[in-house]
């Protein structure tokens, strides 16, 4: 069974940084879109501390409700590899999944990236290198 032309799927790039669905969801307001950015790059590095300790404790539901902020944070960034790394850990730590740490590490790269993608800089305005340690 063929879909109708409306209800094919969207192939969507996993990109470090989406400009165009970030001011999508500020609705094209750039003073919104610095804020939200700025937030995720104070933001994600103590949500991945946090998700390193419940990972360390074992604790799946800690893992998995951290997972969900953080996912919720990188798409209102336009962060769509750390937003999708966010979903992996989500649903890993559902089963208990024995993944989530080199899931966690994905999600630790995906916001290096995230962090140094040249428009993220400019947005952000951390030219000078703003070191938020993620550990």
């Amino acid at each position: 069974m063929s879909l109708k032309p409306h209800m094919k799927r969207r192939r969507i790039e996993v990109t470090d940084f989406d400009e165009a669905d970030a001011l999508e969801r500020t609705a094209g307001d750039r003073t919104i879109l610095f804020e939200v950015v700025r937030f995720t790059l104070e933001d994600i590095p103590v949500i991945l501390k946090d998700i390193q300790k419940a990972l360390d404790e074992e604790k799946w539901q800690d893992v998995g409700r951290l997972a969900h902020k953080a996912k919720g944070t990188a798409g209102a960034a336009g962060a769509r590899r750390l937003f999708q790394a966010s979903l992996n850990l989500e649903l890993a730590a559902v089963d208990e999944h024995e993944r989530c740490a080199d899931i966690r590490d994905s999600m630790v790269e995906a916001f290096q990236s995230f962090r140094s993608h040249p428009e993220v800089r400019r947005i952000s305005s951390l030219d000078a290198g703003g070191d938020a340690s993620i550990g």
